[in-house]
C-alpha cells in the first residue's frame, strides 16, 4: 500500500515536471495523393499542393502524400502504418483522399492496382481477388476513412478529415466549375458521424479557380485536369489553409493555433454556406 502510494506521488510529481508541448513541438501530417505529394523543384511540369504548405505552419508538417494511392491502396500498401509510426500523441492527420478511390473494385481500370473502394459510407463490402492472387474485402470509402479516424486516435493523434481539391470539370459553355464532389461529401458525412474536424478543402480550391475562370484556370492544369503545375499547387495550398482558417467544429481552434502568421497573408474571405 505505501508503494502503490508512493509510486503514484513520483509519478504525479514527474507528470508536473513535464514541459507542456507547444505548436512547434506538435507536427501536422497530411495523408493524400499525387494532387497533394511534392514533386521536387517547382520547375517541374506538375505540383502538387503539399509541396507549398510547409511555410503555413509553426509546427512541422510532413506530407505523406503518395501519387495514384487510394484509402484502401494507403493501408493496404503500409504506407498509413508507416505515417502513424511518426505520430506522437496530440499530432494532427489530415486526410484527405478520393481521386482515386472511385471504381469498381477488382475489374477494369482496378486490375493491377487495387485502389478503387465501394462508393458511400456504409457497411457494404465486396469479395475481389486483387493484383497479388489473394482474396480481398473490399469496403466502402466510408469505412476506410472511419478505420484512419480510430487508427489516429488509437496513438493519440487528432484525425482531421479534408475534402479533395477539385477536377476542372467545367458546364454551361465552359463558366461555371463543378462545386460538388461526392468523395467530398462522403469525408463531411464522415466526419459528422465520427465528430471530427472537417475542412472544405473542395469548396475554397472551386472558389479560386472559378474567380480565375475558364481559360485561365485551365493554364494551370498542364497535362489532364486532374493535377496542377507550380501555380496551381499553390492555389491549392492557400486554399487549404483558407479552409482551415474558416473552420468551425471539433480542434478547430487548436488546429488553426498550429499556424503562423504567413497563412493570415493570404487574405481570402470565408465562404458563406450558400456556396458550399
Amino acid at each position: 500500500m505505501k508503494f502503490s502510494l508512493l509510486l503514484f506521488l513520483a509519478l504525479a510529481t514527474l507528470s508536473s515536471a513535464m514541459p507542456t508541448p507547444t505548436t512547434k513541438d506538435i507536427k501536422v501530417f497530411l495523408c493524400s495523393d499525387s494532387t497533394a505529394a511534392g514533386y521536387g523543384p517547382q520547375t517541374t511540369g506538375v505540383q502538387g499542393f503539399g509541396y507549398y504548405l510547409y511555410p503555413f505552419f509553426t509546427s512541422t508538417f510532413v506530407n505523406s502524400a503518395k501519387g495514384g494511392r487510394s484509402t484502401r491502396s494507403f493501408i493496404n500498401e503500409g504506407l498509413w502504418a508507416q505515417l502513424l509510426d511518426q505520430t506522437s500523441p496530440g499530432d494532427y492527420v489530415v486526410i484527405e483522399m478520393g481521386h482515386n478511390d472511385p471504381g469498381t473494385p477488382g475489374t477494369g481500370g482496378d486490375v493491377g492496382v487495387d485502389r478503387a473502394v465501394l462508393s458511400g459510407v456504409g457497411e457494404e463490402t465486396v469479395l475481389v481477388r486483387n493484383s497479388t492472387g489473394q482474396d480481398e474485402v473490399v469496403r466502402t470509402f466510408g469505412s476506410y476513412l472511419r478505420q484512419m479516424v480510430a487508427d489516429s486516435r488509437v496513438v493519440g493523434a487528432v484525425p482531421v478529415l479534408s475534402g479533395m481539391v477539385p477536377l476542372m470539370e467545367w458546364t454551361d459553355y465552359d463558366t461555371t466549375l463543378q462545386k460538388t464532389w461526392e468523395f467530398t461529401e462522403y469525408s463531411r458525412d464522415v466526419s459528422k458521424t465520427e465528430n471530427v474536424l472537417f475542412l472544405d478543402h473542395t469548396a475554397y480550391s472551386v472558389a479560386r479557380f472559378q474567380e480565375l475562370g475558364y481559360t485561365e484556370a485551365m493554364k494551370l492544369f498542364p497535362n489532364d485536369n486532374i493535377h496542377t503545375n507550380s501555380l496551381g499547387a499553390e492555389i491549392n495550398a492557400e486554399s487549404f489553409v483558407t479552409s482551415l482558417l474558416c473552420s468551425k467544429g471539433p480542434d478547430a481552434t487548436d488546429f488553426k493555433g498550429t499556424l503562423n502568421e504567413e497563412a493570415a497573408r493570404i487574405g481570402y474571405d470565408c465562404l458563406d454556406a450558400e456556396y458550399r
